[in-house]
C-alpha cells in the first residue's frame, strides 16, 4: 500500500494533548519507575498472591505492585488501584488541588474489559449479594473518583483488551465537541481468577516467556494494570500553562467483523485503524519513529497485526523498532492501551527505544520486522503508533508526536457541527417485537386499561431475525441486540445499502450484560477451580460480546464497542454516537441496549440497602426485566442521500455525576444535567421503581423542569440501560406535546445522563 502524502508538520497536530499521565503495574507504581525498569530490560512476570483460587504452581503472571498499606484500605483492590493512579495523573497534569477548571466540565472515560469481577466471586463464595455493591463498572468509578473534583460525568467502555484505547478516543470526541475542558482517560483491570482461567481455556497463556513475532511464541501472560492519561484542548493546557506530555496526532477505530476470538488472518480490521489514523494526523509512515504493538505473543494475533503493518508500512517496517510493551508488563487486558501510551510518551520524552527482554534478533519469524531487541537505545522519537486489538475484532490505534512542536489545525480540519438524526428504531420486549405491538402498548385506545406489560421474549419471533448459525451459544442478550439491530435497519431501509452499513459504527449500552452466562463461568470456577473454566461461556460472557456478534453479523467495521455498568449505559452510548455524527467522526451509528432478567440482579437490588440514599428495604420489590431497543443515527446527509424521513434529531447531550451522597447522588447529578439544557421541554424519567424514582424525579423538580413521566414503566419489570431508549421509542409513537423534550437518566453510583431530541414529522407505524 502506498504511503499517504506527507504534510507539512505544523499541519499534522490535532488539538487534543496529554497534560498528566501515570500508570500502576508489575513493574512499578508509577510511571517513572515502571519506565525505569523498562529501560533496564526487566520483567515483571512473577508469582500471583493476590489470585483467589488456586491454579498450577508454576503459573505467572503480572501482579500489581503492592501500594503502601495505609493507602484507603476500605476500598476493594480495583477501585483502590484506579484511585491511586488517577490521582497521580491530576497531579501530574497540575489539577490535583486546582480550581482552573470547575468540577463539572472535568469528567472521566475508562476502559475494562471485567470491570468489578472479584466481587462476583465473593458473591459465589458467600451468598451475600451485598459484594455485588462493588461489582458494576459504576460502582468502581464511583470509588476511584469520590473526593477529585469530577463532576462532568462518568462513562466506562468496554471493547474487551482495546478498552482503554477506546476510552481515550471517546475522550478525545469528548474534548472536540466542548462538552467538557478536562477528560481523565484509560483504563484497568485487575488480577483474578476469572481471566486467568478464561485465557488458559482458550491455550493463549504462555508457559515460558512472553515473546511476540518470535517463532516459537506461545502465549501470553494475564496481567493487571492502571493507567490514566488527562487530555485537554491544546488551546486551554496551553493557555495555563500546562506541560505538555505528547499531542494526540491522530486516531482511529475499526473492527474485523470476523470471529469473537481470533483476529482476521489479514489484518484488515487492524490495517483500517492504522491507515484512517495516519490520514487523520496528516502523517506518512516515514513520520513514524516507533510501533507499540499490541504483541499479546499468541500465534493468530501477532500474525494478524503483523499482516497488518507489512501491508501500511511496507520497506518503512524495516526501518521503525516495533516494540511490545506486555513482555514487560503482561496482558494488562483493558488497561493496555492506555498504559503502553503511558510508556510510548516516556520513549518520546527520553528519545529512546527499549529492547524486549529475552528475545534474539534470529528468533524473529518475520524478515522485514524490526523488532526492538537487545538493549534500549537512543533514538528520535518524533511520532509514536499505539495499537490495542480486543477479542471481537474490535481494533483501536493511536498515534503520538513529540509536544515540542505546537499543534496546528489547519482549515482541512475544520468540519461543521451537524445532528444526528433518528432514522430507525425497533424494540424487543416483553410480549412485544416491532412496531405493532409497541404501539399497542404506548398508545392505548381511550378508556382502555393499561395493566403493566408482563410475559417473557418471544423467542422464535427472536430466532427469526437472527442471521447466524452460532445462535446456540449466545447468550440471551446478545440475541436481543441483534434480533433489535436487524429490525432497526429495516425500518431505517439500508438493507439494500450494504456498504453504508459496512461503514457504520456500532455502540452498545448494558447495566449488567450476560449475567447468566458470567455467573454459570465463574461458578464452575469456584467449584472446581481456575482449571475449570469454560471457553464458550468465558468469551460469551465477556461485557463486549453482543458489539462483537453484531459488527460480526450485520457485517459493521466502524468502530464498534459497549457503554457499561450504569443504568445511563444506553442513553450514553445514544448520546456518544450522536456526538460522533456532530463532529464528523461517522456518518452512521447503530445504537443498542440490551439486558436480561436475572434473580441474581433482583436480590442485589432488593436485599441491599441504599447506601444512604432516598429508600430504604420497604420499597416495591424490585424485578428485573429482558429486553432491548436498537436505534440506527445517521448523518443528515447521509439521510438526505438515501431520502430517508428521519423520526427526529439528536439536539443537546449533557453529562453529570456527584460520586457520593454528600454531593447529591443521583438528584443533584440530574438536576445538574438539566441546566445545562436550554429548553429541555418535557423530561422524560427512566427509572420507575423504588427510591432511584424519586431520586430522578427529585432532580427534574429541582432543575424547575416539567416530568413527563415514565413509558417504561409500561413494563413491569425494570428494564435499566434499555428504558431510556424504550421513552425515546414512546414519544416517536404520539404527537409530541412540545417540538422537543429530554431523556434522562440516573444511576445508583451518582452519574447521569440527558439527551435533548427534536421531534421530526414521521411517527412510529
Amino acid at each position: 500500500m502506498p504511503n499517504i502524502k506527507p504534510k507539512a508538520w505544523l499541519q499534522t497536530m490535532c488539538s487534543v494533548v496529554i497534560t498528566g499521565m501515570a500508570a500502576t503495574a508489575s513493574l512499578g507504581t508509577d510511571a517513572d519507575s515502571i519506565w525505569h525498569h523498562i529501560r533496564d530490560g526487566q520483567c515483571g512476570d512473577g508469582p500471583m498472591p493476590a489470585i483467589e483460587s488456586s491454579v498450577p504452581t508454576d503459573a505467572t503472571g503480572g501482579e500489581a505492585r503492592p501500594l503502601p498499606t495505609q493507602y484507603r484500605p476500605d476500598l476493594p483492590r480495583a477501585s483502590r488501584y484506579l484511585r491511586w493512579t488517577t490521582e497521580q495523573a491530576l497531579l501530574d497534569a497540575g489539577l490535583a488541588n486546582s480550581n482552573i477548571f470547575p468540577p463539572t466540565r472535568r469528567c472521566a472515560v475508562l476502559g475494562t474489559t471485567l470491570h468489578g469481577i472479584r466481587a462476583g466471586g465473593h458473591y459465589l463464595r458467600t451468598n451475600d449479594p451485598a459484594d455485588l455493591r462493588t461489582f458494576l463498572a459504576g460502582s468502581i468509578s464511583d470509588q476511584a473518583l469520590d473526593g477529585l473534583n469530577i463532576q462532568g460525568g462518568s462513562i466506562t467502555t468496554c471493547s474487551a483488551c482495546s478498552s482503554s484505547l477506546s476510552a481515550i478516543t471517546l475522550g478525545i470526541t469528548l474534548l472536540e465537541s466542548h462538552q467538557v475542558d478536562v477528560v481523565i482517560a484509560g483504563g484497568y483491570d485487575t488480577i483474578s481468577e476469572y481471566a486467568w482461567g478464561g485465557f488458559n481455556s482458550l491455550r493463549l497463556i504462555a508457559t515460558d516467556a512472553v515473546r511476540p513475532f518470535c517463532r516459537e511464541r506461545n502465549g501470553m501472560k494475564v496481567a493487571e494494570g492502571y493507567g490514566i492519561v488527562v487530555l485537554e484542548r491544546f488551546d486551554t493546557a496551553n493557555d495555563r500553562g500546562a506541560r505538555i506530555r505528547a499531542n494526540i496526532a491522530g486516531w482511529a477505530e475499526s473492527a474485523d467483523s470476523h470471529h469473537l476470538t481470533k483476529p482476521h488472518p489479514q489484518g484488515v480490521g487492524a490495517l483500517a485503524a492504522i491507515e484512517r489514523s495516519l490520514q487523520r494526523a496528516k502523517l506518512s509512515t516515514s513520520d513514524v519513529d516507533m510501533i507499540a504493538a499490541h504483541a499479546t505473543g499468541t500465534p493468530d494475533n501477532d500474525a494478524s497485526e503483523y499482516a497488518a503493518l507489512a501491508q501500511m508500512f511496507g520497506t518503512d517496517l524495516r526501518r521503525i523498532p516495533v516494540i511490545g510493551f506486555k513482555s514487560f508488563l503482561g496482558h494488562t487486558l483493558g488497561a493496555a492501551g492506555a498504559v503502553e501510551l503511558v510508556l510510548s510518551c516516556k520513549a518520546i520524552e527520553d528519545q529512546c527505544v527499549p529492547a524486549i527482554p529475552g528475545v534474539a534478533a534470529n528468533e524473529v519469524e518475520y524478515a522485514d520486522l524490526n523488532l526492538s531487541v537487545g538493549k534500549t537505545k537512543t533514538a528520535r522519537v518524533r511520532a509514536t503508533l499505539n495499537m490495542s486489538l480486543g477479542f471481537g475484532g474490535a481494533n483501536e490505534c493511536v498515534i503520538l508526536s513529540n509536544p515540542t512542536t505546537p499543534p496546528h489545525i489547519s482549515s482541512e480540519q475544520t468540519r461543521p457541527i451537524t445532528h444526528a438524526c433518528i432514522t430507525g428504531i425497533s424494540m424487543v420486549l416483553p410480549n412485544t417485537f416491532g412496531h405493532a405491538d409497541f404501539m399497542s402498548i404506548m398508545t392505548p385506545q381511550d378508556g382502555e386499561s393499561t395493566p403493566p406489560v408482563t410475559g417473557d421474549i418471544n423467542e422464535e419471533q427472536l430466532h427469526s431475525y437472527i442471521q447466524t448459525r452460532r445462535v446456540r451459544r449466545m447468550s440471551l442478550p446478545v440475541r436481543l441486540a441483534l434480533a433489535a439491530a436487524q429490525m432497526a435497519i429495516e425500518d431505517a431501509e439500508m438493507c439494500d445499502h450494504p456498504n453504508t452499513l459496512a461503514n457504520a459504527c456500532a455502540i452498545l449500552g448494558s447495566t449488567h450484560g450476560s449475567v447468566q452466562y458470567c455467573h454459570d463461568y465463574y461458578n464452575q470456577i469456584v467449584q472446581q477451580g481456575a482449571l475449570a473454566a469454560n471457553p464458550v461461556l468465558f468469551a460469551e460472557g465477556v461485557p463486549s460480546a453482543a458489539s462483537a456478534h453484531v459488527s460480526t453479523t450485520l457485517g459493521i467495521k466502524g468502530s464498534c464497542q459497549t457503554i457499561v455498568g450504569s443504568m445511563t449505559a444506553g442513553l450514553d452510548a445514544l448520546a456518544l454516537a450522536a456526538m460522533r455524527i456532530s463532529s464528523g467522526d461517522a456518518d452512521t451509528v447503530l445504537v443498542v441496549a440490551s439486558e436480561e432478567s436475572s434473580l441474581h440482579v433482583d436480590r442485589a437490588y432488593n436485599e441491599v440497602p441504599s447506601n444512604g440514599l432516598p429508600g430504604n428495604r420497604t420499597d416495591t420489590e424490585f424485578a428485573s426485566a429482558a429486553g432491548s431497543v436498537a436505534i440506527l443515527l445517521e448523518s443528515p446527509a447521509a439521510a438526505a442521500l438515501r431520502g430517508v424521513d428521519p423520526y427526529a434529531t439528536v439536539a443537546e447531550t449533557a453529562w453529570a455525576c456527584s460520586p457520593s451522597t454528600k454531593q447529591g447522588g443521583p438528584a443533584a447529578s440530574i438536576a445538574s444535567v438539566l441546566r445545562r439544557l436550554p429548553d429541555p421541554g418535557p423530561v422524560f424519567q427512566s427509572n420507575h421503581q423504588s427510591w432511584m424514582h424519586r431520586a430522578e424525579l427529585l432532580g427534574i423538580r429541582r432543575a424547575d423542569a416539567f416530568c413527563g413521566g415514565c413509558p417504561a414503566a409500561r413494563y413491569s419489570g425494570n428494564l435499566f440501560s434499555v428504558a431510556p431508549l424504550v421513552n425515546l421509542a414512546s414519544t416517536l409513537a404520539r404527537v409530541p406535546q412540545s417540538p422537543r423534550c429530554t431523556l434522562a437518566c440516573a444511576d445508583i453510583s451518582g452519574a447521569a445522563t440527558a439527551v435533548c431530541i427534536e421531534h421530526g414529522t414521521r411517527r412510529l407505524a
